[in-house]
């Protein structure tokens, strides 16, 4: 007698995603450029140790998300988030390699409890290939990072 399946089920081929990686390892050797998971996009704990092979580590916009990464995954840890709380920053400074501010404000308040960590700062391009409304840096009136030269 077969199985039932329980729904909602999600089903990973491995030797496609294992192709994929093999393709993140070539631009590496080839170039030297990093890659890492964003896990917003792609949280599937189950695939963690293939992908760990071939992929630096992980980015995250959260707290949760960036523990997840150090805690699961491994490799470094890179962190964005359009707003950072004192706490957020005590917990992310012990676990993190990079931290990506997405204001000038954000990067002034906090650089001195992070200045021993790789610190970013996130540009808006001020364009966008993004059908979607929230994901789109270039919208009016948008917070996705610093636009303006006068701001850095």
């Amino acid at each position: 007698m077969k199985e039932k399946i329980q729904t909602p089920y999600y089903l990973i081929d491995e030797s496609k995603l294992l192709k994929n990686m093999k393709k993140i390892e070539y631009v590496r050797k080839h170039s030297g450029a990093k890659s890492v998971l964003a896990l917003k996009c792609f949280s599937t704990w189950a695939v963690f140790p293939l992908m760990s092979r071939y992929m630096a580590g992980t980015t995250s916009s959260s707290l949760y998300e960036a523990k997840l990464g150090y805690e699961k995954f491994g490799g470094e840890t890179h962190a964005f988030s359009v707003a950072y709380s004192k706490d957020d920053i005590e917990a992310l400074k012990k676990i993190s390699d990079k931290i990506i501010f997405n204001s000038v404000s954000q990067l002034k308040m906090f650089y001195k409890d992070v200045k021993h960590l790789k610190v970013g700062l996130r540009i808006n391009p001020g364009v966008s290939y993004s059908h979607f409304d929230l994901a789109d840096p270039a919208r009016k009136y948008s917070r996705l990072g610093v636009f303006d030269k006068k701001e850095i």
